[in-house]
C-alpha cells in the first residue's frame, strides 16, 4: 500500500503553458505616431482656422472702411448729375461704381426716400434700408451682406443719399480655399513627420522585438535562445543581461532537475521502506489532523484510521492510555522536544486482545521555530511486554520470596541483640549480632531498589501529576535529610529561588529523586557542605544538587546513570538509586545530568523540568 506522499514540485521538463496572445493589439511605434499624428492635426487645424477668422474680420472691416470712403467720394461726384437732374450721367457713374468685385447693388435715393437710379432692377434690390430713412454709415444687412451709406449734400442742404450693398462671399470663398490648400500641405507634412517617427520607433523597436522573441523562444523550450542585440544603447545593455540571467536561470534548471530527479528517488527509496516496515508510522499537525499513515493497526483498516483521524486513534486506546497519549502531543506542541518510550496500552478490535506499542514522538520544526509536524513511530512490543511481564513476575516473586525470610531474619537479629544485651557473659557476641543486622538491612534496601528499578523500567509506577511548587518539595527534602547530613558532620545550604516554580508532577516521585541526589552525595563526601539551589531559566525549572565530594572522572559522567554501576566494589548500594531518579525526572519531561572538573573537585547534578506557567502561556 502505498503512501500518500504529497508532491510539492514540478518537473522542469514540463513545458509551461505559454499564455495566449490577444488576437488585437497595437505595436508601440503605432501608440507614439498616432497620437502625435492627432495631436498636430489638432494644433495646425486650430491654427490656420484662428487665422481664417481673424484674417475674415480684418478683412470685412477693411471693405467697410474702404466702400465708406468710396461712398462719401462718390456722394460729392454724384452732387453735379443730382442737381444737373442729369439722369444719363448718374447711370454711368452708378454702373462705374457696380463694376467693383464685391459690390452687389449700388442706389441713389432721393431726400424722400425714391429710388433715382440702381445698378438693379427694382425687382432685385436690396429692401433692407427702406425704412431707415435717415441712416448714414455701414450697417450688416444680413450674415453675409453689407451696406454703406453716405449723404449726398449741396451745401446745407441734402440731395439724397448712395446705398452701396457688398458681400464678404466671394473673398471668404478665397480665404476657404487659401485655408484648405495651407491645411492640406500641413496634413501632408503632418503625415510624413508621422511615418518619420514611425519609421525611428520601429528602429528603436526593433531590439525589444529580437527580445520579445527570444523569450518566447525560451517560455517555448528553447533554453539555448539568447538576444543577439547589438544597438548601442541602453537596450543592448538589457539584452546583455537578459541574456545572462538566462543562462543563470538555465543553470538553476539544471541543478533543480537533478535535484528533483534525486528527491523523486530518494522518495521511491523512502516510500518502499516505510511500506516495508513493519513499524507503524504516522504524521499529525500541530492542529490534530491525522496527514500520513502507512499501515493499519489494533484491527483497523488505515483507511478508516485516516478517515476518523485522531478520535478515532485515542478510542483504540485502554482506558486512561490516551490521555497519556493526548499529554505527550501537548507536551510536544508546547516545548517542541521529542518524547521518547511512551508505552500505551490498546486492544485489538477482532481478537479482543490487549496490544502494547512503545512511541517515539518527534517534532518537525521548520528555520523559524514553527512547529510543522509530529511525526510517530509505534513498535508493537506485546511479545516483549509478555517477556518482561514474565520477569517482572519473576523479580516480584523472587524479591517477595526473599524480601520475607530477610525481614524475619532481621526481626531475629534484632531480639538476639536485646537478649545479649541484658546478659554479660553473651555480649561478646554483640559485634556479630550487629553485623549480620546491617548486612541484612543492606539485603533487605537491595531487594527494594530492584523491585523500584523494574516498575520504573517497565513503567508500571503510578506517576500523578499535579500543580507544585518545586521550592516545596526541595524544602522538605532539606528538613527530612538535615539531620542525616549533619549526622555525617556536613553542611546543608539551600539556595532556593524567591519566587515560585510552578510544574506538573508527582510530588512523592520528585522528593524521591532528591533525597537520592542528597544521600549520594553524603557518601561521596568526607567533609564539607552540600548544596540545593533552584532558579528559572528561560521557560525552565532548574535545580541542583552540589557537593564538595570526590568528584567524578570525566569518562564517568555518563556511566553514573547505567543501572548496578558502581565506581568501586565497596561503594555502598547496588548502583540503581540514580537509573531510578533518571527514569522518574524522564518521566516528568525533564533532563538530569552530571557536572564535575574531575577527581577531588566535587560534583554538581543538574535537573530540568519545563515550568507549567510559562507552558500555558506559549499554549
Amino acid at each position: 500500500m502505498k503512501i500518500p506522499i504529497p508532491k510539492n514540485h514540478k518537473s522542469v521538463n514540463a513545458q509551461e503553458e505559454l499564455p495566449t496572445r490577444q488576437g488585437w493589439r497595437v505595436p508601440i511605434r503605432y501608440k507614439l505616431s498616432l497620437p502625435v499624428l492627432f495631436l498636430v492635426l489638432g494644433i495646425v487645424f486650430f491654427v490656420l482656422l484662428t487665422t481664417f477668422n481673424v484674417f475674415r474680420d480684418m478683412m470685412v472691416k477693411y471693405k467697410e472702411a474702404r466702400l465708406q470712403t468710396i461712398a462719401e467720394i462718390f456722394s460729392e461726384t454724384l452732387k453735379i448729375p443730382l442737381e444737373a437732374k442729369d439722369q444719363r450721367s448718374l447711370k454711368a457713374y452708378i454702373q462705374l461704381l457696380a463694376e467693383q468685385s464685391d459690390v452687389d447693388e449700388v442706389r441713389v435715393e432721393s431726400a424722400d426716400g425714391k429710388t433715382l437710379g440702381s445698378s438693379r432692377p427694382e425687382s432685385e434690390s436690396f429692401p433692407g434700408l427702406f425704412y431707415k430713412q435717415d441712416f448714414f454709415g455701414v450697417e450688416k444687412i444680413n450674415p453675409d451682406t453689407y451696406a454703406a451709406v453716405a449723404p449726398i449734400m449741396s451745401g446745407e442742404a441734402t440731395l439724397g443719399r448712395l446705398i452701396i450693398i457688398f458681400s464678404k462671399i466671394e473673398f471668404e470663398k478665397e480665404l476657404r480655399k487659401i485655408f484648405v490648400e495651407k491645411f492640406f500641405v500641413a496634413f501632408l507634412l503632418v503625415i510624413f513627420a508621422t511615418l518619420v517617427i514611425a519609421g525611428i520607433t520601429w528602429l528603436v523597436m526593433r531590439p525589444l522585438t529580437a527580445l520579445q522573441k527570444t523569450a518566447r523562444n525560451i517560455l517555448a523550450g528553447d533554453l539555448e535562445a539568447r538576444a543577439n542585440i547589438h544597438s548601442r544603447d541602453e537596450i543592448q545593455e538589457v539584452g546583455e543581461a537578459f541574456n545572462k540571467v538566462v543562462s543563470r536561470l538555465v543553470q538553476s534548471f539544471e541543478h533543480l532537475r537533478a535535484r528533483s530527479q534525486a528527491l523523486e528517488e530518494s522518495e521511491e527509496k523512502y516510500r518502499s521502506i516505510v511500506n516495508d516496515v513493519s513499524d507503524i508510522i504516522f504524521s499529525i499537525t500541530p492542529e490534530g489532523e491525522l496527514m500520513i499513515l502507512n499501515r493499519g493497526f489494533s484491527g483497523y483498516t488505515r483507511e478508516e484510521i485516516l478517515a476518523e483521524g485522531l478520535p478515532l486513534f485515542f478510542l483504540m486506546h485502554a482506558p486512561g492510555e490516551a490521555q497519556k497519549f493526548q499529554e505527550a502531543l501537548e507536551t510536544i506542541v508546547r516545548t517542541k522536544k521529542p518524547v521518547e518510550h511512551l508505552n500505551t496500552q490498546q486492544f485489538h478490535r477482532l481478537h479482543h486482545a490487549e496490544i502494547y506499542y512503545q512511541t517515539n514522538l518527534t517534532p518537525v520544526v521548520d528555520y523559524e521555530g514553527t512547529l510543522r509536524l509530529i511525526q510517530g513511530v509505534m513498535r508493537d512490543i506485546t511479545d516483549l511486554r509478555h517477556v518482561e511481564m514474565m520477569k517482572e513476575t519473576l523479580v516480584r516473586d523472587v524479591a517477595h520470596e526473599l524480601k520475607t525470610p530477610t525481614a524475619k531474619f532481621i526481626m531475629t537479629t534484632q531480639l538476639l541483640a536485646k537478649q545479649m544485651a541484658n546478659n554479660p557473659e553473651k555480649e561478646k557476641f554483640l559485634p556479630m549480632i550487629k553485623m549480620l543486622s546491617v548486612n541484612a538491612d543492606r539485603l533487605m534496601r537491595t531487594i527494594s531498589s530492584i523491585m523500584d528499578l523494574s516498575k520504573v523500567e517497565s513503567g508500571m509506577s503510578d506517576i500523578k501529576k499535579q500543580e507544585l511548587d518545586l521550592n516545596s518539595v526541595l524544602k522538605l527534602v532539606a528538613d527530612d535529610i538535615r539531620p542525616l547530613v549533619e549526622q555525617h558532620h556536613l553542611k546543608l545550604e539551600t539556595r532556593l529561588a524567591p519566587s515560585p516554580l510552578k510544574m506538573l508532577g508527582d510530588p512523592d516521585m520528585l522528593y524521591r529523586v532528591f533525597v537520592n541526589l542528597i544521600t549520594n552525595a553524603t557518601k561521596f563526601t568526607p567533609d564539607g557542605s552540600i548544596t540545593i539551589a533552584s532558579s528559572i531559566r528561560g521557560n525552565d525549572v532548574f535545580a541542583e544538587v552540589a557537593d564538595t565530594g570526590i568528584g567524578i572522572e570525566p569518562e564517568n559522567l555518563q556511566r553514573i546513570f547505567e543501572a548496578f554501576f558502581q565506581k568501586t566494589p565497596s561503594t555502598l548500594g547496588i548502583g540503581v538509586g540514580l537509573t531510578i531518579s533518571k527514569e522518574i525526572v524522564a518521566l516528568h519531561e525533564g533532563e538530569m545530568w552530571a557536572e564535575s572538573e574531575g577527581a577531588g573537585h566535587g560534583s554538581v547534578f543538574k535537573v530540568v523540568f519545563p515550568s507549567y506557567q510559562l507552558s500555558n502561556k506559549n499554549a
